[in-house]
C-alpha cells in the first residue's frame, strides 16, 4: 500500500468521521451494484451500534489530503457464533488497486483474532450477469472461499391483487386449521416467545449452503431489542405468522420499509416449521403480508428478497408472487 494512505480506527457510529465513513462505503456498494437496495446513512448508524448482541468496530482509510476513501466493519456476534467475525468492506471506485481494502481487512482481522475470533464471513453482491466481481475476485485473493450463492429478486408495481386473491383461494385449500395472523412492529405479547423460536431456526434451517454457521439464539428480549433497533432506524416491520391448531407458530414472515421512503421495500425472514410443510403456508404468509403491506403503503416501488439459489420450493413461491431476477449474492467465508 502507498504510505499517501493512513487506517485509522472509529470511535464508533456517533464519531464524527461516521458521514464520511458512510459516503465512502456508500459510493463503493453503489459503483458496484447500481440499482440495488441499499442502507440509509441512519439506518447504518443504529445497524453498526454495539448492543448486548453484537460488538462491532468501524475502520476508515483516508488519503493524503484527508479524504476517506475506504470504510469497513466487523460485526462481532456475543450471544452466539463467539467464533465469527462477519466483514463488510468498501473502497471508492477511484481509490482502488492502491492497497486500500487489503489494509482495512489486515486492521479488521487482526482486532478480531486478538478477541478470539477464527472464522470470517463477508457477502458480495452484484446486478445481473456474470457472477464475479471486483469483489469476489478480492475475496478469493485473500484466501475466502465462496460458500453459498443466492439469487436477488425484486417486484415491482404494478402489484396484481387479484391474482394474488385466485393464490391465495387455492393454497387456502391446503391449510385448513390454520389461521394466518398480522401485525405492523411489535411482536404481540402472547406470540413473542413463538416468533423467537421461529426466528432461531431462522439461522439453520434456511440453506446455508457450505457455510458454517451455528443456530442464533433467540428469546422474547432479543426481539425487543431488535424491535427497538428498527424503530430507532425510522423502519416499520409488516409481519405474518401461521398459528397452528395447538397454538404454536408454523411459520412467519415480514417485510421491513423506511418510514419515510416507499422505494425500498426489504422481504426478510420467511420459515415454516419442518412439521408444518405442505400446506402452502409460506406462499399465504407472503400474499397475507404483501396485501398488508399495500394497504398501508399503496405506494411501495420495490420488494426485494434473497433465496439461496438451491431454495426451489421458496423461489417457486416468489415466482408465482411476480418476483424478477434482479442480482445475486455469494457468501464467502474463510479460517484461519
Amino acid at each position: 500500500m502507498g504510505t499517501d494512505v493512513v487506517i485509522r480506527r472509529l470511535d464508533g457510529t456517533r464519531d464524527p468521521a461516521y458521514p464520511a465513513w458512510y459516503a465512502a462505503r456508500h459510493a463503493g456498494y453503489a459503483h458496484d451494484f447500481p440499482g440495488g437496495p441499499h442502507w440509509r446513512e441512519h439506518e447504518l448508524r443504529v445497524y453498526f451500534e454495539r448492543s448486548d448482541a453484537f460488538d462491532v468496530e468501524l475502520w476508515l482509510a483516508e488519503d493524503a489530503d484527508g479524504a476517506v476513501v475506504g470504510a469497513a466493519a466487523v460485526v462481532l456476534p456475543l450471544l452466539d457464533n463467539r467464533a465469527l467475525g462477519e466483514i463488510d468492506l468498501a473502497v471508492r471506485p477511484e481509490a482502488r488497486r492502491r492497497g486500500v481494502g487489503t489494509a482495512l481487512l489486515r486492521a479488521l482481522e487482526a482486532e478480531a483474532i486478538r478477541r478470539g475470533r477464527t472464522r470470517f464471513m463477508a457477502d458480495v453482491e452484484g446486478p445481473p450477469g456474470p457472477q464475479q466481481s471486483p469483489g469476489t475476485r478480492f475475496a478469493e485473493r485473500h484466501g475466502y472461499t465462496r460458500r453459498i450463492d443466492e439469487v436477488l429478486r425484486v417486484q415491482r408495481p404494478p402489484f396484481d391483487l387479484d391474482a394474488l386473491a385466485r393464490l391465495e383461494r387455492d393454497a387456502g385449500a391446503h391449510a385448513t386449521g390454520y389461521r394466518v395472523v398480522t401485525w405492523r412492529d411489535r411482536v404481540p405479547d402472547e406470540h413473542v416467545a413463538e416468533y423467537a423460536r421461529m426466528t432461531a431456526r431462522m439461522s439453520t434451517d434456511a440453506p446455508l449452503g457450505a457455510l458454517d454457521y451455528e443456530q442464533e439464539a433467540w428469546d422474547p428480549a432479543r426481539i425487543r431489542l431488535r424491535e427497538d433497533r428498527m424503530a430507532r432506524m425510522r423502519r416499520h416491520a409488516w409481519c405474518a405468522a401461521a398459528v397452528a391448531p395447538d397454538g404454536a407458530f408454523a411459520g412467519q414472515t415480514a417485510i421491513v420499509l423506511a418510514a419515510d421512503d416507499d422505494s425500498t421495500g426489504m422481504q426478510g425472514e420467511t420459515i415454516v416449521d419442518p412439521r408444518h410443510r405442505g400446506h402452502r403456508l409460506g406462499l399465504l404468509l407472503k400474499i397475507a403480508n404483501l396485501r398488508t403491506l399495500l394497504r398501508d403503503r399503496p405506494g411501495v416501488r420495490t420488494v426485494w428478497t434473497w433465496n439461496a439459489d438451491t431454495n426451489s420450493y421458496m423461489i417457486a413461491v416468489n415466482e408465482q408472487l411476480g418476483y424478477l431476477p434482479a442480482g445475486w449474492l455469494a457468501g464467502y467465508q474463510r479460517d484461519v
